[in-house]
């Protein structure tokens, strides 16, 4: 599939998944929305499922260019001014692309059994992440007593509790208005500032706390 059609499968796709879940999301629907006959759609993709498949690791791959061309720590003094800059533009990403945030959210609520076939493609969302984690440990900005999985899933916890309660606020009050902006990008900066928060409490080693 070239790139013209693609692109225009991966957004009809998106927006149905968005606005109406994955179950309850039409698959006729998204190849009408995509202006791609079905014949072609259907070369590619048997059904909704091996679709949703691509349209996850399309959001994965987004993410990953998000996060751009930051580089892991090399030592103690620099890992928490690199570990804020990853969350900004990690929360940025979803808060630029709402549609997105809302396909993970009925991800994690609709599909469940395809978390098997979703979790290799997960490992590019988390890449940076995990690096970041076992950095911190080999340079001493991030706790041991903790096995490295356990802090793993506690901060992507976090994360998602955090990003899925600014963009339900943001969301509920959105408007064009330049005041409405502004005060949207107000409470993305206390996001962000509150997780990096969050982060130095549960990650540093309990002797270099304050």
């Amino acid at each position: 599939m070239d790139d013209a059609k693609r692109a225009s499968l991966m957004d009809a796709a998106m927006e149905e998944f968005a606005e109406r879940g994955i179950e309850s999301a039409s698959y006729n629907k998204i190849i009408e929305r995509s202006g791609l006959s079905k014949g072609t759609v259907y070369y590619y993709f048997e059904n909704k499922d091996s679709l949703l498949l691509t349209v996850f690791n399309e959001i994965c791959e987004r993410f990953h260019s998000a996060i751009g061309d930051l580089e892991l720590p090399d030592t103690k003094e620099n890992y928490w001014s690199i570990s804020q800059e990853y969350h900004s533009r990690a929360i940025r990403f979803f808060f630029e692309n709402p549609l997105v945030w809302r396909v993970l959210f009925w991800i994690s609520k609709d599909a469940p059994y395809m978390c098997g076939q979703l979790e290799p493609f997960r490992g590019k969302v988390m890449r940076f992440m995990d690096g970041l984690i076992l950095r911190g440990r080999e340079i001493g900005a991030v706790r041991r007593d903790i096995p490295p999985d356990t802090i793993q899933r506690l901060m992507y916890a976090l994360g998602k509790v955090m990003t899925a309660s600014i963009m339900e606020e943001c969301e509920a009050e959105r408007c064009k208005s330049r005041q409405r902006r502004e005060e949207e990008q107000v409470k993305i900066e206390k996001f962000i500032s509150t997780m990096h928060d969050l982060s130095k409490r549960i990650l540093t080693p309990e002797g270099d706390l304050e």
